[in-house]
């Protein structure tokens, strides 16, 4: 019985890869579990044991993109390094999930359908939280009651600062521009943390 529970693992794996391939071509709804379990190279049975319909394996692609999102954003303040040391790590977390095209991929499928406000789609709402918007607000925050920036909304800056580099490393890339160098996204880097210095800094 043992002996069979990787491969149940690499299965289950594979049927998500396939998914996630076929709702990007087809969206939700011109995909189905038959196409995904020839994608997936698995019997249609197969796909049933792990998922009992088509919304639960797009909800679990969503839930993969969400524990992404929330790994990908854990920083908190740190009073013994530099604003402008710690700016420039939280927006180099921002670009390196942004620099991912599987994130990108992930991004897409989800978004499509939560535009389109249906069933399955107020469900994604539901559980999909901006984990890096409120972190950075809680870390600009604790800037402000370090004497270190100043301001009036912690929100408003927070969107301001991620909402520059994603106008640079996520915007455009939905609608297919490319994933950008090194180069162009510490020049991204650069100008995000000089903005909030300049006009916030103290």
């Amino acid at each position: 019985m043992k002996r069979n529970r990787p491969l149940n693992i690499e299965k289950r794996k594979d049927i998500l890869k396939a998914a996630i391939q076929e709702f990007y071509k087809n969206g939700f709804e011109g995909s189905s579990m038959d196409a995904i379990s020839k994608e997936a190279n698995v019997s249609k049975a197969t796909v049933y044991n792990h998922f009992k319909n088509k919304e639960e394996l797009f909800l679990e692609i969503a839930n993969i993109l969400k524990c992404r999102l929330d790994e990908s954003f854990k920083y908190s303040y740190n009073k013994s390094k530099s604003i402008n040391k710690q700016l420039t790590d939280m927006a180099r977390k921002e670009l390196d999930f942004l620099s991912c095209q599987e994130n990108i991929t992930l991004i897409q499928i989800v978004t499509v359908v939560m535009i389109q406000k249906n069933n399955i789609g107020e469900k994604i709402l539901a559980q999909m939280t901006e984990n890096c918007m409120l972190m950075t607000a809680q870390w600009f925050e604790e800037a402000k009651k370090d004497d270190k920036l100043n301001f009036e909304s912690s929100s408003f800056l927070s969107t301001q600062f991620i909402g520059m580099i994603k106008s640079f490393a996520f915007y455009p890339q939905l609608y297919g521009a490319p994933i950008l160098s090194k180069k162009e996204g510490e020049k991204v880097i650069k100008a995000a943390v000089n903005m909030i210095k300049t006009t916030y800094g103290k």
